[in-house]
């Protein structure tokens, strides 16, 4: 609403931790025909009009780099609206906006005190048109929160939430709010799908322990908050401590997930009491209350971005569905207003998986806003040399490989191809393109001798202590990925009509080929480097063998894999290319059979230590030992398996959809749909008698596939379904 532009920005101090609420109360002489109002609260906010709350999402604006973009929300309020006297009150969260050290924190950081912005546009049913906005008008007062941190907790007071009743005229604590006129972001509309409550979670057990606390048990891990109903006196408080995992005594350890981290409600007293945290979140299983009051029901509201879901996959074999459902948990949890890696300790938007699970989140949602404000993200956050950091948006510089490291940085480059590979856009590649030259022109600048010797290397793979790599040189996963980024950046200028720049981008990409083969190829052992699955898979993917040598790396890849029990040794970087090369040279047998292990380092041992969601470490939740989140997708690659391959649709912007099924002796059907430029396009395949197997496609809407089955290749128009059997 442009209205927006019109108003003030408003402010207000922090007293003490305490935060303020900003209020404006009117009078309307008639009743308006519509009303809209839009708003944006740096750093949270809570709109209430006559006392009611109007926001649809939770945690808005959604989280920017407030120096560069503020994200305003659009609402329709006139079913709230009367002749007569009105109020508006919102109340003021930290967010990411103001993040302090009382309690946990992954950094400490502030934007300034809190803002509003606010337009509230009036249209008569004469045609007369009325707009009220912030300005020195406002009044502020210190609100019910006492303490606000995204990260910590939240308290709150419930003796001082009179401010939804009480007259910002009237003398009981409120005071005219200042104009802000310092420096801030641009103001843009929230085009991304709000971060809702999408779920309620009833406790599956609750139990007393000895020192009389309730601990609940949702049954699974999930992000988001607790919402209490309680009865007692006033001044009496609950605490709320969540988490992911116990201890031996039965209370919630916090270790790995950010200690301490607990939300405080004091109760007004009489009558029930019902309440929730508004500003802060966290990833749990397990909610522990301490309190003297009554606890009359707890209920778990599981949050995410509310990007529709468009995929579907099920199959006979129950090891494969369970590791679906970890994964897919996982990407829900963090799925918010950037795709956090983990739904408490970081929180941060940590760019590498966007592009290596991008295509797993992709078949399963879709996601395209969620990723264009990202991408948005990323643009805020480039430097004028072009780096583009590991997390976006920035709201703290980490050193080293934590700041810039290739693989993460890279999300500039990949996402928006994967994203036209998907929606058949080019207007994505078109915004975006500027952005991946110019970091790809910083990569190239750091190079020596056409190698990059810098970053976080293939993060968190087996046997690694503590977390960086311990199988494969950080140059090699730094110099292919660049390597990657050239080879997409060619096929993006093709794309876009830049033929000149295709082509220069296509002989930087053979002169990095050559200067990888150069540095890391062993000719007498057939090797990349050390011979790890990472290293040799980056190789076999990205089609830099030489050709006599080719079936001899890929032998090696098979043999090292075999040695260890069928067991990959990828991290985060590395499992994905490793499935991809596996793929590419025609070993699904291997991932087949690795998706059924039960050993660790397997999806299988997570499954069989009773993870709920994807961990952040193969170890999962192991009894003996549990380290790490709980709740983290970056070793999610397998969802682009299931998708891709075994039920087999690939999609390839405006191509025909690839259809080719592998039909694994581990399945005897499998049942799939993705959302493609066609619309919902599903394959079922099921094994019939005599060795037979029938496969059914559909197409939402009419569109080309080539279909591969049996080793022929068909090339038809579909509209519906058609059915072949092999």
């Amino acid at each position: 609403m442009e209205q927006i532009h019109q108003a003030a920005w408003i402010t207000a101090p922090r007293y003490g931790k305490q935060m303020p609420v900003f209020g404006r109360d009117f009078t309307l002489r008639e009743r308006p025909q519509k009303a809209e109002i839009s708003v944006c609260g740096l750093g949270q906010f809570a709109l209430f009009v006559q006392g009611t709350e109007i926001n649809e999402g939770v945690y808005e604006p959604g989280w920017t780099d407030y120096r560069k973009t503020c994200l305003y929300s659009t609402y329709d309020i006139t079913p709230f609206l009367q002749k007569g006297e009105n109020s508006i009150r919102v109340l003021i969260g930290n967010g990411m906006y103001h993040v302090d050290g009382d309690r946990y924190a992954k950094f400490t950081g502030s934007f300034g005190d809190p803002l509003l912005i606010l337009a509230l546009r009036l249209v008569y049913e004469d045609g007369r048109e009325e707009c009220l906005v912030t300005d020195g008008s406002w009044s502020e007062c210190p609100g019910p929160i006492t303490m606000s941190c995204i990260y910590g907790g939240e308290d709150y007071d419930a003796n001082l939430d009179g401010w939804t009743q009480a007259t910002s005229r009237a003398d009981c604590g409120w005071r005219a709010a200042a104009v802000y006129t310092g420096p801030i972001g641009a103001l843009k509309p929230a085009r991304f799908p709000a971060v809702r409550i999408l779920e309620r979670l009833a406790p599956a057990a609750c139990e007393t322990l000895a020192d009389g606390r309730l601990r609940y048990d949702f049954g699974r891990n999930f992000a988001g908050r607790i919402k209490i109903r309680v009865s007692g006196e006033k001044g009496q408080k609950v605490v709320i401590t969540p988490g992911e995992l116990l201890r031996a005594d039965g209370t919630i350890n916090q270790e790995f997930t950010g200690d301490p981290h607990y939300d405080v409600y004091m109760l007004r007293g009489g009558a029930e009491e019902e309440w929730m945290p508004r500003f802060t979140f966290y990833g749990q299983r397990y909610a522990l209350i301490d309190t003297k009051a009554r606890v009359l029901s707890v209920e778990g509201e599981a949050q995410r971005a509310s990007c529709p879901r468009t995929g579907y996959f099920a199959c006979s074999n129950r090891m494969y569905n369970r590791i679906h459902e970890l994964i897919v948990g996982a990407i829900e949890s963090n799925m918010q207003s950037v795709f956090t890696d983990c739904p408490h300790r970081e929180k941060l938007g940590w760019l590498e998986e966007t592009h290596l699970i991008g295509p797993g989140i992709l078949a399963n949602f879709d996601a395209r806003a969620l990723y264009e404000k990202i991408l948005d993200d990323m643009e805020d956050a480039q430097t004028p040399e072009g780096l583009v950091p590991d997390i976006a948006p920035e709201f703290v510089r980490f050193d080293l490989g934590f700041r810039d490291s290739p693989e993460w940085g890279s999300a500039c480059v990949l996402v928006p191809w994967y994203l036209y590979q998907k929606y058949a856009d080019r207007s994505i590649l078109e915004k975006h393109f500027a952005m991946g030259e110019r970091y790809a022109a910083d990569l190239f600048g750091k190079t020596r001798d056409g190698v990059l010797n810098h970053g976080l290397g293939d993060w968190l793979d087996v046997g690694h202590y503590p977390a960086h790599p311990a199988n494969t040189p950080i140059p090699i996963t730094a110099t292919a990925i660049l390597l990657q980024d050239l080879l997409v950046l060619s096929k993006a200028a093709d794309v876009l009509g830049f033929a000149e720049k295709a082509a220069s981008y296509r002989e930087k990409a053979e002169a990095c080929k050559k200067a990888f083969n150069d540095w890391f190829f062993y000719p007498l052992s057939k090797n990349y480097a050390t011979g790890s699955q990472t290293a040799n898979a980056f190789a076999l993917y990205l089609d830099v063998p030489p050709a006599e040598y080719r079936a001899r790396v890929e032998e090696n890849l098979r043999f090292d894999i075999d040695a260890r029990g069928g067991h990959f040794t990828g991290g985060d970087i590395g499992h994905p290319y490793l499935l991809r090369a596996l793929v590419k040279c025609g070993m699904n047998d291997v991932i087949a059979e690795n998706f059924m292990k039960t050993d660790f380092p397997s999806y299988g041992y997570q499954v069989v230590c009773n993870a709920t969601t994807l961990c952040e470490d193969w170890d999962g939740p192991n009894p003996e030992y549990p380290v790490m989140s709980q709740n983290h997708f970056m070793l999610g690659a397998a969802e682009e398996w299931f998708y891709q391959v075994l039920a087999g649709i690939r999609v390839n912007a405006c191509d025909p959809i690839h259809i080719e099924p592998y039909f694994a002796e581990q399945a005897d059907w499998v049942d799939c749909e993705t959302l493609t430029p066609c619309g919902q396009c599903r394959v079922r395949w099921q094994r019939e008698a005599e060795g037979h197997i029938r496969v059914t496609v559909s197409l939402e809407r009419a569109g080309r596939i080539l279909l591969c089955l049996g080793g022929r290749e068909e090339l038809l128009t579909v509209e519906g379904s058609i059915e072949r059997v092999v």
